[in-house]
């Protein structure tokens, strides 16, 4: 990562990654949840790095156009929606990929 771009992680994904490091800390136990933390900042890292890394979401209208998802490694089911902006990506949701997507971002709002 380079230090002039950054992550800028919304409310809703501060949220989403808390509430699922809880569920997993309470499910299986600290090591899990730890792991996922790490691997999470680690898929952070690596859209920051790639913006572009991410498969476009496929919703047309704004300002969803360009939202993409990108998994976390070891919970592929988890997915980062992101959007690249110019210094550097927002996190908008980490979600589980059984969600449906864009319901989720229509109803919580840009």
């Amino acid at each position: 990562m380079t230090a002039d771009r950054v992550v800028h992680m919304t409310g809703l994904a501060a949220e989403d990654v808390e509430g699922m490091t809880a569920y997993l800390r309470a499910a299986a136990g600290p090591a899990l949840a730890l792991r996922f933390v790490e691997n999470a900042e680690r898929a952070f890292g690596q859209i920051l790095d790639l913006p572009g890394i991410g498969v476009l979401l496929g919703l047309d209208e704004l300002p969803y156009e360009d939202v993409r998802r990108w998994h976390v490694d070891g919970f592929e089911r988890l997915l980062i929606l992101y959007r690249p902006v110019a210094d550097g990506v927002e996190v908008i949701r980490v979600l589980h990929a059984a969600r449906d997507m864009p319901a989720v971002l229509r109803a919580s709002g840009p």
